[in-house]
């Protein structure tokens, strides 16, 4: 018996390591698994530094494709951003940010984001646009021939400078804080977090200012609509779906994957997917090629999201168990809809539920590690890795339309390293 507890862990983690599907991860992997029969019950096969060096592979591989795109545009997406942010106005707001340092106010972990957020960089959506721009081509060559030599135009650009300031903007926003009694427990803390709460919406409206001033200097009124429902769109998400106190989805007992989907379609994809149709549309191609580029985004983002929402149930080193994680997310909400269906009623669903509702008014109270431990027992972790494939696979094949080009390449590269 305690010969197969021993072994159970390690079995698990080689099932980890070859569903990742790196070399690294799946020769490291046999290396485990000879190690165990070798030794038997006292092996030690594995270490947390060893885990993390498969982890750090996967990280390299992103940031990879992320960077060989990036010589290929011959823009750093780091710079989107920041032009903005170093600007008289955001140093100025960047000085009152220091006195929220030893403050809980979640606008610190969302500034730290915008210059560096690891695997999941928060700019590689201006690289996205500029990728496809030039991957597309442009019909204006005369406009070309006058304009930046990599095959894309100074609109399109300014239009993945303007995208990159929006989704920065939404971020910063949604940092600020409910001033309500279990956040605020003394006058100290109050206090403090009003005070970030005035910083994050003034940096928050002057990025979105500058992105609306930025958009008008296109002289474009269709691309302006594309943003601006884009916009419309990510305030609409705000309002889809039950929440606590302090403004955290929660979910409920019927949830499906098509609410997901509709959520974080206005939550994300509608921005992706409406600045990649903007892009074509700049370059001066038609419906047909601009309807490719709404599905790539939207496709794209789908998987962005899924992956994202994965690895709190993925990298236990990174999210320990019972680390918070987003009830509404897609292992979630897979997990529930699998549940469901099966002839005992779902009762995992309800003893979700009950945690969730006996949390009063903050689902912070929950119990996660408990959450966590029903999601693993069933296939909705599963469910969910097999959706981003399905995601990752439909965006590849969207790109199929294009002509082949490094562009496209680095694109289908991006896409890739999505892969679990």
């Amino acid at each position: 018996m305690n010969f197969e507890a021993n072994l159970l862990p390690k079995f698990k983690f080689i099932t980890k390591l070859y569903n990742g599907g790196t070399t690294l991860s799946l020769a490291y992997a046999s290396s485990c698994a000879r190690q165990i029969f070798k030794n038997g019950k006292s092996s030690r096969c594995f270490s947390t530094s060893e885990y993390n060096l498969v982890q750090q592979e996967r990280i390299v591989d992103w940031n990879r494709a992320v960077s060989d795109a990036e010589k290929i545009v011959g823009y750093p997406t780091s710079y989107l951003t920041l032009r903005s942010l170093f600007s008289d106005e955001m140093s100025n707001l960047a000085v009152h940010l220091r006195k929220l340092v030893g403050t809980s106010h979640p606008l610190l972990k969302t500034a730290k984001k915008l210059v560096y957020n690891g695997k999941n960089n928060i700019q590689t959506r201006g690289l996205i646009i500029l990728l496809l721009s030039k991957a597309a081509g442009n019909i204006h060559e005369k406009v070309l021939e006058q304009d930046i030599p990599e095959g894309v135009s100074h609109n399109q650009r300014s239009l993945a400078e303007i995208i990159e300031m929006i989704h920065a903007s939404q971020l910063i926003h949604k940092g600020v804080v409910n001033l309500c009694p279990p956040v605020c427990s003394d006058e100290t803390t109050l206090t403090d977090m009003t005070f970030g709460n005035k910083i994050a919406i003034l940096s928050g409206d002057y990025l979105l200012a500058n992105a609306c001033t930025g958009l008008a200097a296109l002289n474009n009124s269709r691309v302006v609509e594309l943003v601006s429902n884009a916009i419309s769109d990510l305030t609409e998400a705000e309002f889809i779906g039950k929440h606590d106190a302090l403004d955290n989805s929660l979910p409920s007992s019927d949830i499906t994957i098509e609410d997901w989907e509709q959520k974080r379609f206005l939550s994300a994809g509608s921005l992706l997917a409406n600045s990649c149709q903007g892009a074509v549309l700049l370059a001066g191609h038609g419906e047909d090629k601009q309807k490719v580029a709404f599905e790539f985004g939207k496709l794209l983002s789908f998987a962005w999201q899924v992956h994202s929402e994965l690895q709190p149930f993925l990298d236990p080193y990174s999210h320990p168990p019972g680390t918070p994680f987003d009830l509404t997310s897609a292992p979630v909400v897979l997990h529930f809809t699998k549940e469901r269906q099966k002839k005992c009623g779902g009762e995992s669903v309800k003893a979700i539920m009950d945690i969730v509702n006996s949390s009063a008014e903050s689902i912070e109270n929950c119990d996660f590690e408990q959450i966590y431990n029903l999601i693993l027992k069933g296939s909705g972790v599963v469910e969910a890795k097999s959706l981003c494939s399905d995601y990752k696979d439909a965006a590849l094949k969207t790109l199929k339309s294009i002509q082949p080009s490094e562009a496209r390449t680095a694109l289908e590269n991006i896409v890739n390293a999505l892969a679990q």
